[in-house]
């Protein structure tokens, strides 16, 4: 991962896109950890490492979801969606989710 470039201490996180059938918008909430080279969310189900980013992307995600996420999708085709969790959730309205993007970008082509 590299030296530590971003720290963002109350995350959401999905690896796959929200559907009619999820309950929560977020499957895990966490701290992310953006290095050099990769990324770690150490959220409560134990730490997801994010290397080998193929593309990422930021908009909104899934079935009617307001929540404008990032979804970077690495490694031989895995997939995982990051929005700001704090402030009960809203901090991605207030420029966290962009915050996270800008931190996360130098890892791959942002589309």
């Amino acid at each position: 991962m590299g030296r530590t470039l971003a720290t963002f201490p109350t995350v959401w996180y999905r690896h796959s896109e929200y559907h009619l059938g999820s309950f929560l918008a977020m499957e895990d909430m966490g701290q992310l950890v953006v290095g050099e080279r990769g990324l770690v969310f150490y959220g409560h189900k134990g730490p997801l490492i994010v290397a080998e980013v193929k593309r990422i992307k930021y908009g909104r995600q899934g079935w009617g979801f307001s929540y404008k996420w990032v979804r970077i999708d690495y490694g031989p085709g895995w997939t995982a969606f990051f929005v700001d969790g704090s402030k009960l959730g809203y901090g991605g309205i207030f420029g966290g989710t962009k915050r996270i993007l800008q931190a996360v970008s130098h890892l791959g082509p942002v589309v």
